[in-house]
């Protein structure tokens, strides 16, 4: 395992970055920026600061659902993607913490 960097951004479904919602801004910058990969989770329960508990419910539709955006990869890679995330991000949270990290590939993609 190799020491790395974890990258958690959380926000509302529908916050918006240049026309398009955050998250799929964040994960697009992200390739741009070469970082290894990106991956969204949508929740289906949660709230934030200034906002009513928000659920998807088979009964309730709920609007503005909490979603969180994972990105791992070496130290330096995310801390120069961190100034995007400042500009982009006007509401929600970004996490960054130390982990451990190892990337498999499957053998017949190995080169």
């Amino acid at each position: 395992m190799k020491p790395a960097k974890r990258l958690r951004v959380f926000v509302g479904e529908d916050e918006r970055y240049r026309g398009r919602p955050l998250f799929e801004a964040i994960v697009l910058a992200a390739r741009e920026h070469g970082l290894i990969g990106a991956t969204v989770f949508k929740g289906f329960l949660g709230y934030g600061p200034h906002a009513d508990v928000s659920a998807a419910d088979i009964l309730l539709l709920a609007e503005n659902l909490p979603v969180a955006v994972d990105i791992v990869d070496e130290k330096e890679k995310i801390e120069s993607f961190l100034p995007f995330l400042l500009r982009a991000v006007n509401s929600g949270l970004v996490i960054c913490s130390d982990v451990d990290s190892e990337q498999i590939i499957p053998e017949r993609d190995r080169e």
